[in-house]
């Protein structure tokens, strides 16, 4: 059984080869390192890049592809060269089945295109839903304040938000051609299979968890070892993922708790020491500062910059809590890894978080807008450190279950031969 990975980002030595460094801690990464213990098919993995003919690389038994042109964000999957390219390389390669991991660029499209043209059965695995990103975008932000911060980076590329916002707009209509081209997807829960059944009622659903990366649950929170006061979000550089929400729950708990920290992940959106960072600033950026600047909160605030997956099992191994500020999302890792290492989450409940976060239970849920209640929350694992033990107990028992015996990758291998047999 050969499988073809069509990926958004240049995982393993891809990332190496292309660009110097490797791109990790994934769900992919977690799903290709039991891979190679287990195999059980024959696999490839390909994305697209600034290169000028098909780049071809292996490591581990795993064969690796670029695609030229360009990368995914500035791809053209209508382009009549770029379908003629997947058409080379999926012809070379032939494979049994061809997995695309998102719809959130067009590179899958060409691929999907070849593959309706040749028979080749695929399947989408659901990272994130763009009919759901599309409408939550904004996030709560007013149009008022968005056209208020925007930069000279923004003016140039015509790339502020609500630019941003149509551009997720136009590719849901790319989204649906997708399902209909490849007539199958992969999904966690059934938030997300109803969704896309709104817009593509036909279309046959399997499904499956993504997986974890094991350093998270190698990794225990303990109530005695961790920072107190001190909260942590997912990675927030753009408005759907809240940050700017949660900004205003910490300004509430300041309050009560001067002492408190809010680290966050990922990109640092407020550095801009040179002149040159200034230039490049984004508007959500301005916001945020501009933003932080009122709450009064300068001091509370901590930019962790990108992080390994074992830098974040740490952190989330010695903070209070966990905090998924997102206006949406299909299933967050973030909170999965959070709660895997035991550590006591809050989360807004979007999308399919509440198909796995039990109120009160293993984490407490809250109406995105309403950062008071988020506060609330916050405040009552701060202050009952029995209630904190019984959410990470809980939580981490729930995630080790669902990722137990290896389940995420056999599941997978029975999704594909499920396929192959249904051709």
């Amino acid at each position: 059984m050969k499988i073809l990975w069509i990926v958004n980002t240049p995982i393993d030595i891809l990332g190496e080869k292309l660009y110097g460094k490797r791109v990790g801690g994934l769900w992919m990464d977690a799903l290709l390192s039991d891979y190679r213990k287990h195999g059980g098919f024959e696999l490839s993995v390909a994305t697209v890049a600034k290169v000028k003919t098909i780049q071809t690389f292996e490591n581990e038994n795993v064969r690796f592809f670029a695609v030229p042109d360009d990368i995914p964000l500035n791809y053209n999957g209508e382009k009549a060269s770029n379908i003629k390219e997947w058409e080379d390389l999926i012809k070379k390669e032939l494979p049994d089945l061809v997995q695309v991991w998102g719809t959130e660029f067009s590179h899958g499209l060409s691929a999907l295109k070849v593959c309706k043209k040749h028979g080749i059965p695929s399947v989408i695995y659901m990272q994130g839903y763009l009919g759901s990103i599309a409408r939550h975008y904004l996030a709560g932000i007013s149009e008022k304040e968005i056209k208020k911060n925007i930069t000279f980076r923004d003016f140039i590329k015509h790339d502020g938000i609500l630019k941003q916002q149509k551009n997720y707009s136009l590719s849901c209509k790319r989204e649906i051609e997708e399902f209909a081209l490849s007539g199958r997807i992969i999904c966690e829960n059934d938030w997300c299979e109803q969704s896309v059944k709104a817009v593509s009622p036909d279309i046959k659903i399997y499904r499956c968890p993504l997986s974890i990366n094991e350093k998270f649950g190698k990794t225990q929170w303990n109530i005695d070892n961790c920072q107190r006061h001190s909260v942590i979000c997912n990675a927030s550089d753009y408005p759907l993922k809240g940050v700017h929400m949660l900004l205003k729950a910490i300004a509430l708990l300041k309050n009560k708790y001067p002492d408190i920290k809010l680290y966050i992940p990922g990109t640092k959106v407020l550095e801009y020491n040179s002149f040159a960072q200034k230039l490049r600033r984004r508007g959500y950026a301005k916001y945020i500062d501009g933003l932080i600047k009122k709450l009064n909160i300068e001091d509370n605030i901590v930019w962790l910059g990108p992080l390994s997956q074992e830098e974040l099992a740490k952190w989330y191994s010695k903070t209070h809590v966990f905090a998924l500020c997102s206006a949406i999302e299909n299933h967050s890792s973030s909170l999965k890894e959070a709660m895997i290492t035991g550590l006591p989450c809050v989360a807004s409940a979007v999308g399919g978080v509440p198909e796995y976060v039990r109120h009160g239970e293993n984490g407490f849920l809250y109406r995105f807008e309403e950062y008071d209640i988020a506060s609330s929350y916050i405040e009552k694992i701060f202050e009952d450190d029995s209630l904190a033990e019984k959410l990470s107990v809980n939580a981490r028992e729930e995630m080790l279950k669902l990722h137990a015996n290896n389940n995420v990758f056999e599941r997978i291998k029975e999704i594909y031969k499920i396929i192959l047999s249904e051709r």
